[in-house]
């Protein structure tokens, strides 16, 4: 067995036992169990059926939406090992309400170490249907190819300068909106990385899009969309599901005279975003506003992901925040390069 399968059999055995063996650590040994093991606090919390305030109400006597931050600290000897938890939730929520990134990835993929060999397919025309074969001929073959598309994996992250002199009046609530705010923002960035994945190619240096003229050079026609949709559907043979575009091409779509009709969307009304020819438009801030994405969110670009948000644990059970720092490692790689069409309308 080996030390992967043995650390997975020992967290599951942890998160198996009864409620009352899981409960009866707290502080130091939960937090040093909890390391060891690789889990989370929001791990263990969900094989308790509880959640973080619960927990805290019930264990410490705390509770997070009325108190101050150096009242959680002072409520229990054990609290300030939970404290590290508290900013990893309210970050994490931010990095998975706010961004659109998690509707256009096949899978976010969990890999050991900073470098990735993707597997692939390349599509040919002659392997993309059976044909009839002949007794004892050989039947056309299409091949997953393995190990000359790396990529590589960058560290991402952001500081918090906040001395505890200045959050410890704070309360814990309003602590975790600023960092849910920050983890909004972590994940903006992820977006943007996305954005340039899909309309650069990813860094292994062979993924560059197919990249199509516009029908007008600077301007955004209806007919792009459609010859997008078209080229996706028809000569790529995917299932365009969204279309991709910054804030002025996304301004363009939507003042077209064909989306402006009412009969087709309500975003006057409502603020949601229409469906052209059936795919869902998605404004992405940091897209360049001269290139559109047109995808097959089911095939074209997987996440990859070698460490979660980590946190400066020490620093925050200590009180000791100054600077603290929330970092992953993660990046996005191209899974099928014709599930993806580029429109240009810089000739």
């Amino acid at each position: 067995m080996n030390r992967s399968e043995s650390l997975m059999k020992e967290q599951l055995h942890f998160l198996g036992q009864d409620r009352d063996g899981l409960a009866a650590l707290r502080g130091r040994e939960l937090y040093d169990t909890l390391s060891r093991l690789n889990l989370s606090h929001g791990q263990y919390f969900r094989a308790l059926d509880t959640s973080l305030d619960e927990y805290c109400r019930e264990e410490f006597g705390a509770d997070l939406k009325a108190m101050s931050v150096e009242r959680f600290f002072n409520s229990d000897p054990d609290a300030k090992w939970l404290f590290p938890e508290v900013v990893r939730e309210a970050v994490l929520t931010g990095m998975r309400t706010k961004p659109r990134y998690q509707e256009l990835i096949v899978r976010d993929e969990r890999i050991q170490g900073a470098v990735y060999d993707v597997p692939y397919v390349d599509e040919e025309d002659a392997d993309e249907e059976m044909r009839p074969v002949a007794e004892g001929a050989a039947i056309p073959e299409s091949s997953i190819h393995y190990g000359d598309r790396v990529v590589r994996l960058d560290k991402k992250g952001r500081g918090v300068i906040a001395p505890y002199e200045v959050i410890r009046r704070m309360s814990v609530d309003l602590l975790r909106v600023h960092l849910r705010r920050m983890g909004e923002r972590l994940g903006r960035s992820l977006d943007a990385r996305l954005s340039e994945v899909l309309v650069q190619g990813d860094n292994s240096g062979k993924t560059a899009p197919l990249v199509l003229e516009s029908e007008e050079n600077g301007e955004w026609e209806y007919g792009d969309l459609v010859k997008g949709h078209l080229y996706l559907s028809l000569v790529n043979h995917f299932t365009p599901t969204h279309v991709l575009a910054g804030p002025m091409a996304t301004a363009a779509i939507l003042l077209m005279d064909h989306a402006a009709n009412m009969l087709l969307f309500d975003f006057a009304k409502t603020g949601q975003m229409p469906t052209p020819l059936g795919m869902k438009l998605i404004p992405m801030p940091d897209q360049p506003d001269d290139r559109l994405i047109f995808m097959d969110a089911g095939y074209a670009v997987q996440k990859l992901t070698e460490q979660d948000l980590l946190l400066e644990n020490d620093k925050l059970i200590h009180q000791q925040w100054d600077r603290a720092y929330l970092t992953v490692i993660t990046d996005f790689a191209i899974l099928y390069d014709k599930a993806r069409v580029v429109i240009s309308n810089e000739h």
